[in-house]
């Protein structure tokens, strides 16, 4: 992970898209729950960053996407994805929010490619600055501890 973390820091540097895809992809071949993990992770981040009041009517669905994941069937997932798209007044968040869920409907669908895709999408929408070492730092972190936790368990 850390040679994967390295490199994210020097394609980033040239504002690189889908520089969060090799880290999905990483935790994806582990658990694609450790990716989604992540993606939380990091939503979670930048809303303590913004302050969005978007987000405190959003947080239900990070909350049910941790606790019920296994539980709702593909279908449900893109139902509630759907559901967040679709709320008023879009904000960057609300839109990786509902990405989170579709990844979340499509790695349960056995979609794996189209997972990690919906995971990066959810990640990179949270850093909309890629400047911002500050965010981007603690987003590496989060994957590395993810990382570190899941490979110290098996």
């Amino acid at each position: 992970m850390k040679k994967i973390i390295e490199n994210v820091r020097r394609t980033i540097a040239h504002k690189t898209i889908l520089w969060a895809y090799p880290i999905a992809l990483k935790l994806q071949k582990y658990h694609y729950s450790l990716a989604i993990q992540w993606a939380v992770e990091c939503i979670q981040i930048y809303s303590s960053d913004i302050k969005s009041n978007k987000f405190s009517q959003l947080n239900k669905y990070i909350q049910q996407a941790m606790d019920e994941q296994n539980v709702l069937t593909p279908l449900q997932c893109d139902e509630i994805s759907q559901e967040i798209w679709y709320l008023p007044e879009r904000e960057e968040i609300q839109t990786a929010i509902a990405r989170l869920w579709g990844s979340i409907a499509a790695f349960k669908d056995g979609e794996e490619h189209g997972g990690v895709m919906e995971t990066t999408m959810a990640v990179e929408l949270v850093l909309p600055d890629t400047s911002n070492h500050r965010l981007l730092d603690q987003y590496l972190e989060a994957a590395v501890r993810i990382c570190e936790e899941y490979e110290s368990q098996n």
